[in-house]
């Protein structure tokens, strides 16, 4: 099983990670993704991640994005901004983080020519869901997107499977519960679903990663 958006803990095989502190930028592998949320006190400096997105041909842009209970000032909106601005010049796929800015953020993806965004841990309506598909984008589903009003009209689109956890075995059991949530309300093979959308996301590549 396939983890699309969770964070490092103590076993990250199998896991798109969302890399955001400093320490933690040793860990970068093939599927992972470099972030600057800016309520996280280890943030890491906007030199250094265009560094690390310059050098590493594979690593993504998130995640990233505005969140109305954690912040949402201007300084805020600066971050996504220039984190958006990432994605575009060296075209890399957009990992987003958004609570209750999902259509302001969708806005400016389309203004600023975004070709690649994940809305992670999306727990927005199916008619938001399908606006971000016809930009182009994905939305991935968490347990806490099960919780949804709409989570079964959300079931029917396109999506991806995440736990948004430190990775672990309290990870891995909750991802299993979810991909098997997911197959008995679509009966579709998850796992077969998922491992061709991350083929499709993360071509295989030869290249090297160079951190810091």
């Amino acid at each position: 099983m396939f983890d699309f958006h969770a964070h490092p803990g103590c076993d990250d095989r199998d896991s798109f990670l969302s890399i955001l502190t400093s320490s933690e930028i040793p860990l970068i592998t093939e599927t992972s993704s470099i972030g600057l949320l800016p309520w996280e006190k280890e943030k890491i400096a906007r030199d250094a991640i265009e560094t690390l997105i310059r050098d590493n041909p594979l690593l993504m842009v998130g995640e990233f994005g505005l969140d109305k209970i954690k912040g949402g000032g201007e300084k805020d909106i600066d971050d996504f901004l220039f984190m958006a601005d990432m994605a575009r010049s060296y075209d890399r796929l957009a990992v987003i983080h958004s609570v209750r800015y999902t259509a302001y953020i969708l806005d400016e993806l389309r203004r600023m020519k975004i070709k690649r965004a994940i809305f992670h841990s999306f727990t927005g309506s199916y008619e938001l869901a399908r606006d971000i598909m016809r930009a182009g984008y994905l939305i991935s589903l968490s347990p806490r997107s099960l919780r949804t009003r709409d989570i079964g009209k959300l079931l029917t689109l396109d999506f991806l499977l995440e736990s948004d956890m430190k990775t672990g075995k309290e990870q891995k059991d909750e991802l299993r519960r979810l991909y098997l949530e997911a197959e008995r309300s679509t009966g579709k093979d998850m796992e077969e679903k998922m491992e061709n959308m991350r083929r499709e996301l993360w071509r295989e590549s030869s290249s090297g990663l160079n951190v810091l």
